[in-house]
């Protein structure tokens, strides 16, 4: 299992994802049980697996990003 946003390009005439990750780094993961839920403990183990920084804060949260400033609008 790989982290939605650590795709680069989906090609969807040839039913491709693109990362940057080696396809046996991805199959030495973590294992993935698809009818379990996916909780904080696995994330954690993936992402340091992957070596990739955690998304959510100190308090456990989903670090919230500001929305995109849109030209022409105030703020």
């Amino acid at each position: 299992m790989v982290a939605p946003h650590w795709t680069n390009r989906i090609s969807w005439a040839e039913k491709k994802v693109f990362v940057d990750l080696s396809r046996q780094s991805i199959k030495n993961s973590p294992e993935w049980n698809p009818s379990a839920p996916i909780n904080r403990e696995y994330e954690a183990r993936l992402y340091d697996y992957y070596g990739r920084p955690v998304y959510w804060d100190s308090g456990d949260q989903p670090v919230k990003t500001p929305p995109p400033h849109h030209p022409g609008s105030h703020l």
